[in-house]
């Protein structure tokens, strides 16, 4: 038995040291919960910016066949197309199935704008036009949309919220909802237009989860 001991007491240590460090992470999550739904979250729209200056710039190179530069410019076009239509399905979704907290909208390209603390002058309106919106205070968040962990097999295509630091929120925050890319592809295959139902699913899911867990949350 007292051989025994030292295992035993190592094994209640290790148990209470796991037991800490939920509580903690669980007190964290309950903080940006809070904050969360008092201040805003700015939707960073994918604007596949670096592709298309590429294609731009493609399409001056002087070496350029006509038929070569005419197969940039219609990848530009329909790049370009492609972009503002994901974009536009992203910004009605949030608009019409998220209210757990205000939202601000932008491209993806603007952020070393708002990373250097510029507050307006680069928000969108419905139409994807600047509007002439303005971050009033922080801490704000970010609703990214992306993969949850490039270097991981098991990521996933997800809406991400993040902190200001461009930073996924830890867990037990739910902080990512995946989009159902694999539905999603296979209804491209078989030529149907489906995005918006996928994305507008993962935005409404988002939100529930979201009031789902601030509901379990206890008072202060």
């Amino acid at each position: 038995m007292l051989n025994r001991l030292p295992s035993v007491l190592i094994t209640l240590l290790l148990l209470w040291g796991s037991s800490a460090t939920g509580q903690i992470k669980s007190e964290q999550a309950n903080a940006y919960l809070e904050q969360l739904k008092k201040h805003v979250l700015v939707v960073r729209l994918p604007s596949q910016s670096k592709k298309i200056g590429a294609l731009a710039a493609l399409m001056e190179k002087e070496d350029l066949s006509t038929q070569e530069r005419e197969r940039a410019k219609l990848q530009w076009e329909t790049t370009k197309a492609e972009a503002k239509a994901e974009a536009l399905i992203i910004q009605a979704s949030v608009s019409n199935y998220f209210d757990y907290a205000p939202v601000l909208f932008m491209y993806d390209n603007a952020s070393p704008k708002l990373t250097k603390g510029e507050r307006t002058g680069f928000f969108l309106d419905k139409n994807l036009e600047i509007s002439d919106a303005v971050l009033e205070n922080d801490p704000f968040f970010i609703l990214d949309v992306g993969y949850t962990d490039p270097s991981n097999s098991a990521r996933s295509f997800s809406f991400i919220i993040k902190d200001q630091s461009y930073q996924a929120l830890p867990a037990p925050f739910p902080y990512a909802q995946r989009i159902n890319t694999p539905a999603l592809a296979f209804d491209q295959l078989l030529g149907r237009n489906s995005m918006e139902k996928y994305y507008r699913k993962a935005v409404i899911r988002l939100n529930k989860r979201l009031h789902r867990t601030a509901s379990r949350t206890p008072n202060p």
